[in-house]
């Protein structure tokens, strides 16, 4: 048998601090005394989640095993171990409302600390599912010789420590012990409600990823209506089958108000607090034959449990409106695979060997800066009731003179985040002082001055939310933002297949569209729904240009669209895009023969709902910007001088 270091193997813990009476180096002495001190909070600290992380210092000589006792609490977890390792401690706790006395023992040494639980009365909620199947089983799928399946046991657990992570992590970012609220029932487990879907399983399997969220989404919306929820839902019909070695029942999909989690791994999730440290400490390995091994690559239970807990945990953080993060220990990245080491010191080794590996704190999973300024904001994360102000909310506009990106939010500015490629990768906070009304951020400051492949999310005091492309606010000259509409629209209910178009159809939409006048879109991005008004869900339409060219020659046509996209040059298909996709610049990409004279340009972009429309722009061989003009000829594009007295 493997051995593993005292840490894992050993519950020991940590120890709340204290405010010591006297001087501050009288106390600065009384606590480097003491055998047991608390890092992370003081006597008297005041909280609104029942399970915080106590870490803190344990001298040598107190080698007996450390506990944590809640002298206020007649519940099972009144009594929990703690983890020790090279005079370090962490410890979970369960407190009950009100005044929490508790008492931190290691043989003859003991230390005493109250924490006053305050529970939020934030009315916004995080709400927890347990799915099943028409049938009504429960049960999830296991290697676990006798294992209770003791579902609604492990999701109190999990959801308790993703609630305590959130608080931390914020606090550690200078954010304060900010997190989200769960229901709660009475005895203060998490209230899980299990929804018995309206299909079987087998019809569920068929259903692919998305469509299985937007089934799940509607069935909870019609069975347990709440307008002021962020839903999390874990299905408990995941099956890994050995024949085929698909996991069937399975995604990770969140956004909105609503996330989507495969439960074929929660066996290996701890079912209590005591059992939390074993958890992340078990080294078993994962009969990959009979389960999906989602551990990334490790291949044991603790790597199993700390993946898809991470995972679960970055799924609720997408129904808060986080994007991914560059940020490599981000929950909102891969960083979920070290949600363990969170809560350890000590991390196994992967089934394939090696040495039991410490933890470096700055390697464990956090909520990343810009993504703890983005919930300290967030109003479900406002820990009281607050009656929030519904008006004025944050605006986003292009400045031209000087260029950059102008906010504008009368309620106060309290986070800029500056996207790429999905992930976070700049922002702004203000915290410190009073929030501005109005902040302009120059252009160069902007992705290092690659401003056009920017996304901007702001948050006012209010929790109020705007967000905006860059490239839908400036008038890039580079973009064909002119466009000739054809009347002819078509209805697009099977989305995943592009409707028939012969030569005959294609040419009647072209002349159909030549006869119309151009319309002229403000910014690069050019809205459909704004254009076509009377139609703007489960239709196709098209928009046209003429191309001249002086020669015949070589260009690359560069696309993207919300949703699927087709582009047509002289009858000839270039692009071919099925998807249901928000629109960025440049998704898609063609290099095309441009004859003399006049090409024939037709775009279609197939709309299912929520936004439409299409960005369009063309360079030459060598990656050199061009314009089309008004008239149809396409020309190099002329960089704008900048005005007197600019540097």
């Amino acid at each position: 048998m493997m051995r593993f270091s005292r840490s894992i193997a050993v519950a020991a813990g940590i120890a709340a601090a204290f405010t010591f009476a006297g001087s501050p180096a009288r106390a600065a002495e009384e606590r480097a005394a003491a055998p047991l001190r608390v890092l992370n909070f003081k006597d008297g600290d005041t909280i609104a989640y029942p399970v915080p992380l106590l870490r803190g210092a344990i001298d040598a000589e107190a080698v007996a095993p450390l506990r944590v006792v809640n002298t206020s609490s007649d519940r099972p977890t009144r009594d929990l171990p703690a983890l020790v390792h090279e005079g370090k401690f962490k410890a979970l706790t369960e407190l009950v409302p009100g005044p929490n006395r508790l008492l931190l023992r290691a043989g003859a040494h003991e230390l005493a600390l109250t924490l006053d639980f305050r529970p939020q009365a934030n009315p916004r909620v995080v709400r927890v599912f347990y799915l099943t199947d028409s049938g009504g089983d429960t049960t999830y799928q296991t290697t676990i010789d006798g294992d209770p399946r003791d579902f609604a046991a492990k999701l109190d657990t999990a959801f308790k420590l993703f609630q305590c992570f959130t608080a931390e992590t914020l606090n550690d970012a200078g954010m304060g012990r900010a997190t989200f609220n769960l229901e709660f029932t009475a005895d203060g487990r998490v209230d899980v409600h299990v929804h018995k879907g309206e299909r079987t399983a087998e019809a569920y399997y068929a259903l692919e990823d998305g469509a299985w969220w937007s089934c799940m989404y509607e069935e909870i919306r019609r069975a347990l209506p709440h307008a002021a929820a962020k839903n999390v839902a874990i299905a408990a019909y995941t099956r890994f089958d050995p024949a085929t070695r698909r996991v069937r029942g399975h995604t990770a999909l969140g956004g909105g108000d609503f996330a989507l989690f495969g439960g074929g791994s929660i066996f290996t999730w701890p079912s209590n607090l005591a059992d939390v440290f074993r958890a992340f400490g078990d080294a078993r390995p994962v009969d990959g034959d009979r389960v999906h091994d989602d551990s990334a690559g490790r291949g044991t239970f603790w790597g199993l449990a700390a993946t898809t807990m991470g995972a679960a945990l970055h799924e609720t953080g997408h129904t808060l409106d986080l994007p991914h993060s560059r940020d490599p220990f981000d929950i909102m990245s891969r960083g979920f695979d070290h949600f363990n080491r969170f809560f350890t010191f000590v991390e196994p080794p992967p089934r394939d060997g090696g040495r039991p590996r410490a933890i470096d704190p700055a390697e464990a999973a956090r909520f990343a800066p810009h993504n703890a300024t983005a919930l300290r904001a967030h109003r479900w994360l406002a820990l009281e009731n607050r009656a929030f102000r519904d008006a004025d909310g944050p605006r986003i506009a292009y400045s031209e003179e000087p260029e950059g990106l102008r906010v504008s939010a009368p309620n106060g500015l309290r986070f800029l985040g500056i996207d790429a490629g999905g992930d976070t990768a700049d922002h702004r906070a203000f915290w410190d002082g009073d929030a501005p009304k109005e902040f302009f951020l120059p252009a160069a400051e902007i992705l290092g001055g690659a401003s056009s492949n920017a996304h901007f999310r702001v948050t006012d005091s209010e929790g109020l939310m705007a967000a905006a492309n860059w490239a839908s606010l400036s008038p890039a000259r580079d973009f064909v933002r002119a466009w000739r509409f054809s009347p002819t629209t078509h209805q697009w209910n099977a989305t995943d297949a592009f409707l028939p178009l012969d030569a005959a159809a294609l040419s009647a939409i072209e002349t159909a569209a030549a006869a119309r006048p151009l319309q002229t879109s403000r910014a690069s991005f050019v809205d459909f729904a704004q254009a076509l008004p009377e139609r703007t869900n489960s239709v196709a339409a098209y928009a046209f240009r003429i191309v001249r060219s002086d020669r015949a020659r070589k260009v690359k046509i560069l696309a993207g669209s919300d949703d699927a996209l087709r582009v047509w040059l002289n009858g000839a298909l270039v692009i071919n895009a099925l998807a249901l996709r928000p629109a960025d610049p440049d998704q898609d990409s063609a290099l095309v023969e441009l004859a003399a004279g006049e090409n024939r340009l037709l775009v279609e972009v197939s709309q299912a709902d929520g936004g439409w429309g299409l960005y369009l722009r063309i360079e030459d061989e060598r990656g050199r910007k061009l314009a089309l003009a008004d008239d149809g000829m396409l020309r190099p594009l002329e960089r704008r001088r900048g005005g007197a007295g600019r540097r």
